[in-house]
């Protein structure tokens, strides 16, 4: 009855993040950013100079939505349309084709991986293709880093007379990224415990990066209901592997990784997939999530 009820209670929607509403007589280049990742390197490399703003609003799922009338308006006035690919921004990409809004690819030339087939794949019914790109890409501080680096070439492009303060505010972000980058790799290099089970597979690019591993997840794709069997398999395999920590994440409910976790006599943390505006921290950055990332890392999984 305990599985029954994950079952039950994992139809959740990812959430999306909130539009920043400033500048709106439009006296500054508009930036539209088609999730919080991309919104959150658009506004720090863009400063005061531009108008930043995010499409998806909370509660929708950047995977797959189509856009509102007023979003379609919002666009036809953007100067630039930043997005990820990967078919994660779809919906903007098709309206933004319907204008003659610039349209940025972020992720073209960055090395990616497949989604692969997580543990247990033969008791689930699975509707997503193993074979499809991860599209989590800025969940690596050094990926992201690259990310930036292009967005600072396309805002300086937009605006060449603030060029040269698009490349400073660029590279002390950068520089911040970097030393992300080195505070994960300190931490993360003797935690005793590597295997992780996590609610969907968000986090392929960051444990890859750092010598982790997904041993599980509650959520093989996106929308997929686990079923019983499945779910029986995955506390299974927790058991066998010594596994006391399920990770949930801070924009969903917990419940289902809450009943898996008195199943297994274990804990709930949580990790951030940073795909949203959290509604209790609107104005928390990339860098401030990634680094709660990294402390809950290292508090479940034995660091000191």
């Amino acid at each position: 009855m305990l599985l029954l009820l994950v079952v039950a209670s994992t139809a959740a929607i990812s959430p999306g993040c909130k539009p920043r509403q400033g500048g709106s007589s439009r006296t500054r280049p508009l930036v539209i950013a088609s999730f919080y990742p991309l919104y959150d390197f658009a506004r720090a490399v863009g400063g005061t100079n531009f108008e930043v703003v995010c499409l998806v609003p909370p509660g929708a799922d950047p995977h797959a939505r189509e856009a509102t009338p007023a979003e379609a308006k919002t666009v036809s006035q953007a100067s630039t349309v930043l997005l990820l690919g990967f078919g994660l921004d779809g919906a903007l990409e098709k309206l933004a084709a319907s204008t003659k809004t610039r349209r940025v690819v972020l992720s073209e030339g960055i090395a990616t991986r497949k989604l692969g087939r997580p543990a247990l794949s033969g008791f689930a019914a699975e509707t997503g293709d193993p074979n499809e790109t991860d599209p989590h890409i800025w969940l690596d501080p050094v990926i992201a880093e690259q990310v930036v680096a292009r967005i600072a070439a396309e805002l300086a492009q937009l605006a060449p007379q603030r060029a040269a303060e698009i490349e400073s505010r660029a590279g002390l972000y950068r520089a911040e990224l970097q030393k992300l980058h080195e505070e994960f790799s300190a931490a993360t290099a003797a935690l005793p415990h590597r295997r992780v089970v996590t609610f969907h597979g968000a986090f392929g690019y960051l444990f890859a990066r750092y010598g982790l591993e997904t041993a599980g997840v509650i959520e093989m794709f996106p929308g997929d209901e686990p079923s019983a069997a499945y779910l029986r398999g995955l506390v299974d395999l927790m058991r066998s592997l010594g596994i006391k920590v399920i990770f949930a994440e801070p924009q969903l409910p917990d419940q289902p990784a809450q009943i898996i976790a008195r199943e297994i006599g274990g804990s709930v943390e949580r990790l951030d997939p940073c795909e949203t505006i959290l509604p209790d921290a609107p104005q928390a950055t990339y860098v401030q999530r990634q680094r709660r990332n990294l402390a809950t890392l290292r508090r479940a999984l034995g660091g000191n």
